[in-house]
């Protein structure tokens, strides 16, 4: 940005100089009668000028967009890294929508903001400062003019462009709106057609483009007058300083150089103005934009600092119980506790069923161990160190979480495996389909390995999605495996028989299954029973069915 303001600063020398030497060129012509050959030299100069600004228009551009290509990949990242790093509950309290919009077209639209108007408002604080100093010392009357005229323009840009900020924060708010509307339709459209409520539908997505459309209108009209006012004024001020330049030259009291110089450099006061003004509306739409993924970012932070920073290294998975104190989460719009006072020990290699109804906390305690959410009291403890205080992405490096809904991306079937273990080797994959029970149903598809799933697995079965979540997690190969109804779309058959060949991959692993019935673990050590977030029971040995 500094480098961008320096060059736009030594165009502005330029500018002056080209002024002189053309005010100069005319004078010796006209009134001193040069040959050409005279003024040669003044000429070259002149053509030097125009050079070293459209040199200095390039560099700047360059240099003005590589500022906004680097701030804008920067709050891409921080943001992306930021929802990564606070995981699915906080995104789960966001709009959906407003969140995509903002990363994408809202950083986006900074571009305007970093590229072009904060030079051009650095510059039109300095530049017109600079043409005024040097006017004053040949023609100070003509300053004094200009000083008026140009104070006057930035009262106006005031006073419009806090109108413009609130009109391009309500557009941006419509859009937003707009944006998760649209989302949310296309989420529901399976749904809306099964129970024929797609025109209503049709007819929310209509009104708030309808209202996006007015508010845009409304922002244009704010930057119509604002560019009004701005070309009348400085059209004025030119007007004036034309006037009198043309008085005094009739009255002899003015050089013909030092008039056309003036003369030349007067609009060039005015023009920063007018462009500020200008790129302050079509940058409206990013500094609304930045509002809010500045809120994110600052909400993200307070999230972040609920915890400590990590102090101590994590235990050995393998040798340490994984304990919950007393852990109990509540949430603000909820009248009772999710989990209310939970005390539950996994022991190394034990597998422990945790059932219990729809609602009564299965998958809050299974979030709660993998650091997702924060208890409001209690602790999880891995041996004899709180789990606030290790990394919590070397906690995560040594868990397996199968989900009731897995998340599948757009790409083959061996890309939504490797998520699980990116480095996995090909053996490593095909041993992973293998004990997931995908051998069969891949080895029948013409594409194998390379079949395309579609966006969230739209192409595969719900049974289908399940065992590739499965088969991610077998593809991690840790020690402490985390299951949440993950049988819940299997048949009675394909449920035996995943089980039958995942039992001795789970062998001395930690196991922490979450269910309404029997599912991959056959037989568990422990029974854990859940009701309105409280555990009422516990039983050994038990064969879940």
């Amino acid at each position: 940005m500094v480098g961008a303001v320096t060059i736009g600063l030594i165009s502005t020398m330029a500018l002056v100089a080209q002024a002189v030497l053309l005010g100069t060129v005319v004078r010796e012509v006209l009134i001193g009668h040069a040959t050409v050959t005279r003024t040669v030299p003044l000429l070259i100069g002149l053509g030097a000028t125009f050079g070293v600004r459209a040199a200095c228009a390039w560099v700047g551009e360059v240099a003005a967009h590589r500022t906004s290509a680097r701030v804008t990949t920067s709050l891409r990242r921080q943001l992306l890294s930021r929802a990564v790093e606070l995981g699915p509950a906080w995104l789960a309290g966001e709009r959906t929508g407003a969140l995509t919009t903002s990363a994408t077209r809202g950083i986006d639209a900074l571009d305007a903001y970093f590229a072009r108007y904060l030079p051009t408002a650095i510059l039109a604080a300095l530049t017109p400062l600079m043409l005024l100093a040097w006017i004053a010392i040949d023609d100070w009357f003509s300053a004094v003019i200009l000083l008026v005229t140009a104070a006057v323009i930035p009262l106006f840009m005031i006073l419009l462009g806090l109108e413009a900020t609130r009109s391009a924060e309500r557009q941006w708010d419509r859009m937003s709106g707009l944006a998760s509307t649209f989302f949310d339709l296309l989420q529901g459209l399976p749904t809306l057609r099964a129970f024929g409520r797609a025109d209503d539908g049709r007819a929310t997505l209509e009104r708030a483009n309808g209202e996006l459309r007015d508010e845009t209108m409304s922002t244009l009209k704010v930057a119509f007058l604002s560019s009004l006012a701005l070309e009348t004024l400085a059209s004025v001020g030119t007007a004036l300083v034309a006037l009198f330049l043309g008085l005094r030259l009739l009255q002899g009291t003015l050089d013909v150089g030092t008039a056309l110089a003036v003369l030349v450099l007067a609009p060039e006061i005015y023009l920063p103005l007018r462009r500020a003004g200008a790129e302050f509306h079509s940058s409206a739409e990013g500094r609304a934009a930045a509002e809010g993924i500045l809120d994110l970012l600052d909400d993200a932070d307070d999230e972040k600092e609920k915890g400590p920073a990590p102090t101590c290294p994590l235990p050995d998975l393998t040798s340490s119980p994984v304990r919950l104190q007393n852990v109990t989460v509540r949430h603000p719009d909820r009248a009772g506790a999710v989990l209310d006072g939970i005390d539950l020990t996994l022991e190394p290699g034990e597998h422990v069923a945790v059932i219990g109804e729809s609602g009564s906390g299965k998958s809050t305690l299974l979030s709660v161990l993998l650091g997702f959410t924060v208890p409001s009291d209690g602790e999880v403890r891995i041996g004899d160190a709180r789990l606030d205080d290790c990394s919590i992405r070397a906690w995560r490096a040594q868990v397996a979480w199968v989900p009731q809904r897995p998340n599948l991306v757009r790409g083959t079937i061996e890309d939504n495996l490797r998520l699980g273990n990116p480095g996995a080797t090909d053996a490593e994959v095909v041993r992973a389909l293998e004990r997931s029970g995908l051998d069969g149903f891949v080895a029948r598809l013409a594409g194998g390995l390379d079949t395309q799933v579609g966006e969230g697995g739209l192409t595969l079965s719900a049974g289908e999605r399940q065992r590739i979540a499965i088969g991610r997690a077998v593809l991690r190969d840790v020690p402490i495996i985390f299951l949440d109804e993950p049988t819940a779309h299997l048949d009675v058959d394909r449920e035996e028989s995943l089980r039958a060949v995942l039992e001795p991959w789970l062998e001395g692993r930690t196991v922490l299954m979450a269910a309404h019935r029997g599912g991959l673990v056959g037989r568990v050590d422990r029974t854990v029973t859940l009701v309105a977030g409280r555990a009422v029971a516990s039983a050994s040995g038990e064969v879940l069915r």
